[in-house]
Order: structure tokens, then C-alpha cells, then sequence
């Protein structure tokens, strides 16, 4: 279960905007707002400090994408249950995608990761950096 003071920031009501601190928010509608204002599926230079953001969403992290001093949302059990592996080569469907995005001090809710082999590699590393998950089935 999850904590109630996790929800105990202001939810945002300003979604256009390319900063956004210390608010709770959905990111389908930061992807909503986006898709208003740029007429592009791809959110970028946008900074979030001490957000929770929430899903349920996968997010697509393409390049310049930043996550520092995170709660990611790992809950005793493995964290590599966050994390999506695409398919497709050059192609994700279904993903909220970002690119150059700063996330500093956020808490995430029901959020799942994805992108390309190196971020999934260096995910891997953050978040179970001891390798003391159980393994994928080969």
C-alpha cells in the first residue's frame, strides 16, 4: 500500500508550462498538453524537481532524458518489474516518450521505463546494481 503523504503535493493545474515543481501530476496529461501545444508526440526540455508523478504510463526515455535523486518506484520485490524491453527496433507504441528532460527529487506512482538497450542497461545497473534480482527466464 502505498503512502498517503506520497499524494500530500498540490495537483497541477498548469500543464503548458516547461518547469514543473513540487506538484502531483498525470503524465498523460503533461503527454495531452504536449500533444495540444506542439502538435508533437515526443515531450521535451522540460524540467519536473520534487514532483510525484504518476501513471499508470510507461515512459519512454529517449536521449538527454535525466533522472537524479528519484524515487523510481521500486517496492521490495524486483525492481526490474519497472522496466519494458520494445520489440521493435525504432519504435515504441503506447509509450509517453521524452527527450531532454531533467526529473529531480520526483516520487513515481504506477510509472513502467523504456527505451532504447542502453537505457534499459543502465536502469538495470540503478536499480539493482548488485545483481541480487532473480534472473529473466532464458
Amino acid at each position: 500500500m502505498t503512502s498517503p503523504e506520497r499524494f500530500s503535493p498540490p495537483v497541477c493545474e498548469n500543464y503548458s508550462v516547461d518547469h514543473f515543481e513540487g506538484v502531483a501530476l498525470s503524465l498523460f496529461e503533461v503527454f495531452r498538453a504536449n500533444i495540444m501545444a506542439t502538435r508533437q508526440p515526443v515531450i521535451a526540455n522540460k524540467t519536473f524537481t520534487n514532483c510525484v508523478i504518476e501513471g499508470p504510463a510507461v515512459l519512454l526515455a529517449l536521449s538527454g532524458v535525466e533522472f537524479d535523486a528519484c524515487d523510481l518506484g521500486v517496492i521490495k520485490d524486483d525492481p526490474r518489474s519497472l522496466l519494458l524491453m520494445p520489440m521493435a527496433r525504432n519504435k515504441v507504441t503506447g509509450a509517453i516518450a521524452f527527450r531532454d528532460t531533467l526529473f529531480r527529487g520526483c516520487t513515481f506512482f504506477a510509472v513502467g521505463y523504456t527505451g532504447p538497450d542502453t537505457f534499459i542497461d543502465q536502469m538495470i545497473q540503478v536499480l539493482d546494481p548488485e545483481g541480487k534480482s532473480p534472473a529473466r527466464d532464458a
